[in-house]
């Protein structure tokens, strides 16, 4: 059910009475890229992007996906509009709405972490990411939900309601980025930040059949992101594809020095294999089938929906030049308790005290966090780890015994990445438990970063992940394997919030035109036709007849094209028969 508070926010959205907003575009089959082009060609403005994304916001709010709205978005739209009209264009997300998840700070918006008690917590300043964010054009429409605190993967319940799972309102989201991917797969925005502790951008992302990206901890700013596990927390992506998320990484990372983690360095990625080709891949037994006979949730046996796509998975890798090794024994008892006991979630109460130094609001302590009624998250094993003694030297132990056994395990299988299901059972209804999640066994504990991709859609068109796993800082070979894997997967998913919109044939038609011209005589003057039609479109009343008379323009000059060509083909021929005559 969606929050008092929420609806109002929603409320004050404008939107017009009898109709949406219309464009020349569906941009629900839009990507950043894409959008970036359309912008960039005055097809689109940002303006009408924003009012398109928040009418789509206001339909699909029945899903919780979103806390609060950038009240300001539209009057950024139209500064950034007016700076590409006079030639600056910041970036290539110059005018995009991005979603943020709401523990990451925005300036002006309050950061709740999905909990109600922190409905007045206001940043002072934006956080590193989301100010390289602006500085590069983007606008930040909205604010997503989460599990409270981001404690919980199975779902992202909070105090402003529980995520429905874009595909089936009646599954979960997972969590605890699950706004940040609902909102993505429903098209409230075309990309999302969300935040990854265990496997809190991954795994929502495998529920929704998105992309999502964990990086090497320090190589994106977590400054101005309300903590969990600092020792593992990091800023992720939520995207539609790796190009996007390559697009976002590039613009987010990079050093600063308000981060104990950060990285002293600012990465360029880009994709340079061109196949898998002498690519080796890891595949770990139990994590693709498993057994129940394992006592390890993540050995026991695979859903076997899931275990079917991952078959399909690794035999279009190999087919296109990947060589698969099988690792058997691969997660053992002992690696488990590697894991389990190397959490530092007793830094939560204070790093969450030196966070709010950053704040105002009327919670000023965990202290007074902790006693808060308005919140669904009992924090008492938190509150006892208060000003803490305890040092990271025995967690930091059992992590780099974990890091030695990975790393000898693709040393001597001659590994370039480790693929497995982001989880391995059949997609929780909202409401249960026990999700079996491999996404949280390795990467996040030794710091490998790690991408979820879209694996396919079981029988009741439920989506699932594979994910891919590399050494620290191997980020750029992580997204180079993923992409690789991204262009031979053939995925068909379903379609779901589908436009709000309708789009004449005759204007998609145009907008074909356009794109497909080449280079010809008549192609600048035409062209600059089409761009004012595009430019005065959503007020123009007689937009279809307009766009009818521009493709019938364009037919009669393709027409006379054409037949210059065949007489000019016909002389070249006469005049060929005449030489040879003579």
């Amino acid at each position: 059910m969606l929050s008092k508070g929420l609806f109002l926010i929603l409320a004050v959205i404008p939107l017009n009475t009898f109709a949406y907003t219309k464009a020349p575009i569906d941009i629900t089959k839009q990507d950043l890229s894409s959008l970036s082009y359309y912008l960039e060609e005055g097809v689109i403005s940002s303006e009408t992007l924003v009012n398109l994304y928040l009418e789509r916001i206001k339909e699909y709010s029945d899903y919780n996906a979103i806390i609060s709205i950038n009240n300001n978005a539209i009057n950024e739209a139209k500064q950034l509009d007016e700076e590409r009209t006079s030639g600056h264009i910041r970036s290539k997300i110059h005018g995009i709405p991005i979603i943020v998840k709401d523990n990451i700070d925005v300036f002006g918006m309050p950061t709740t972490a999905g909990a109600a008690s922190l409905k007045d917590n206001y940043p002072q300043t934006d956080a590193t990411v989301i100010a390289k964010l602006k500085e590069a054009g983007a606008i930040i429409l909205a604010k997503s939900n989460m599990s409270e605190f981001a404690i919980s993967a199975s779902s992202s319940r909070s105090s402003y309601g529980t995520v429905k799972n874009a595909y089936n309102k009646n599954y979960s989201a997972y969590g605890s980025s699950g706004g940040s991917s609902t909102s993505v797969a429903l098209n409230l925005a075309p990309a999302a930040l969300g935040t990854d502790t265990n496997s809190s951008v991954r795994i929502p992302a495998s529920s929704s059949n998105l992309v999502g990206y964990r990086p090497t901890v320090g190589t994106i700013s977590r400054s101005g992101v309300l903590p969990y596990d600092p020792e593992r927390d990091t800023v992720g992506t939520l995207t539609k594809n790796i190009e996007d998320s390559i697009i976002l990484t590039n613009i987010i990372n990079g050093y600063d020095e308000k981060d104990y983690k950060s990285l002293n360095q600012k990465s360029n990625y880009n994709l340079t294999l061109n196949s898998l080709n002498n690519i080796t891949i890891g595949i770990p037994t139990n994590f693709l089938k498993g057994s129940n006979d394992n006592k390890l949730p993540e050995n026991k046996e695979t859903y076997s929906e899931i275990y079917d796509l991952m078959l399909n998975a690794i035999n279009k890798m190999e087919a296109n030049g990947a060589t698969i090794v099988y690792i058997d024994p691969y997660y053992t008892t002992k690696e488990d308790n590697l894991v389990a006991n190397s959490y530092s979630g007793f830094l939560f109460c204070d790093s969450f005290n030196k966070y709010l130094e950053n704040t105002t609001g009327t919670i000023r302590s965990f202290n007074d966090l902790y006693n808060s009624k308005n919140k669904i998250s009992d924090l008492t094993i938190y509150a006892k780890n208060c000003q803490t003694t305890r040092t990271l030297d025995e967690k930091n132990t059992l992590k780099e015994s974990y890091r030695d056994y990975l790393s000898k395990i693709f040393k001597e299988n001659n590994l370039d990445v480790i693929v497995y299901p982001t989880s391995k059972n059949k997609l929780l209804k909202v409401g249960t438990t026990g999700l079996v999640n491999t996404s949280a066994h390795a990467s996040s504990t030794i710091n490998y970063p790690s991408i979820s991709m879209p694996l396919g859609f079981d029988s009741d068109n439920l989506p699932y992940g594979i994910e891919f796993m590399v050494p620290t800082n191997k980020d750029n070979k992580l997204f180079n394997i993923a992409y690789q894997y991204e262009k031979i997967s053939d995925i068909n998913a379903p379609i779901i919030a589908t436009n709000l919109y309708e789009i004449d044939k005759e204007v998609t038609t145009l907008l074909n035109n356009y794109q497909n011209l080449k280079p010809i005589f008549f192609k600048k003057i035409w062209q600059n036709k089409v761009k004012n039609y595009f430019k005065y479109y959503n007020d123009d009343s007689n937009y279809l007849l307009n766009a009818q008379k521009l493709n019938q323009e364009y037919s009669q000059k393709i027409f006379l094209l054409r037949l210059i060509k065949i007489i000019f083909i016909l002389l070249i021929y006469l005049y060929f028969i005449r030489k040879f005559r003579k």
